[in-house]
């Protein structure tokens, strides 16, 4: 029989979770409000403009984003509906690049959701901290500061203080 989590574990996984669920729902509020977008489509966006002339091929951006080639078509064929993408078709290959409209409404999301993401977490927590949570994630400090190493989820903070976290200023 597996072993049991104690109260106080059990108690800290849960408001991990809700913290995570708080989090994200205040951010994907914040992207669309200021800019119309779904996170799903934000996700894509971020990945097509950190590749090189803003273009992946569809295998490559579902890789990034971890998704499945169905959901990833359906996707895609949402945004490129909106004109936030455009799909090109050479052989076998299908290229996915961001419109100029993808761009603007990019660049409005990306402030929200920085601004978010600091009101939430970021500005709450001191070095040390932040270091122990990417140490709890995985990931070493030191990974952060490497050209392309990936950014660290935004999935939780100090239980010490919820109320910081619970009522955001954001703007």
């Amino acid at each position: 029989m597996a072993e049991e989590l104690t109260q106080g574990e059990a108690s800290t996984w849960r408001f991990i979770q809700r913290l995570t669920d708080l989090a994200q729902g205040v951010v994907e509020s914040e992207i669309r409000a200021a800019a119309d977008l779904s996170t799903s489509e934000f996700d894509v966006l971020s990945c097509l403009l950190e590749a090189p002339s803003r273009q992946l091929r569809q295998n490559e951006l579902a890789a990034q984003l971890g998704w499945d080639k169905s959901r990833l078509s359906h996707q895609l064929t949402r945004m490129e509906h909106r004109e936030l993408i455009e799909r090109h078709k050479a052989g076998r290959i299908h290229a996915v690049t961001m419109t100029r409209l993808g761009q603007q409404k990019f660049e409005l999301a990306g402030s929200a959701h920085v601004t978010a993401v600091r009101a939430l977490l970021v500005d709450h927590l001191s070095s040390d901290e932040r270091e122990a949570l990417l140490r709890t994630a995985g990931v070493e400090p030191d990974e952060i500061a490497a050209p392309g190493a990936p950014v660290a989820p935004v999935a939780a903070t100090k239980p010490a203080s919820p109320q910081r976290v619970l009522r955001p200023r954001i703007g």
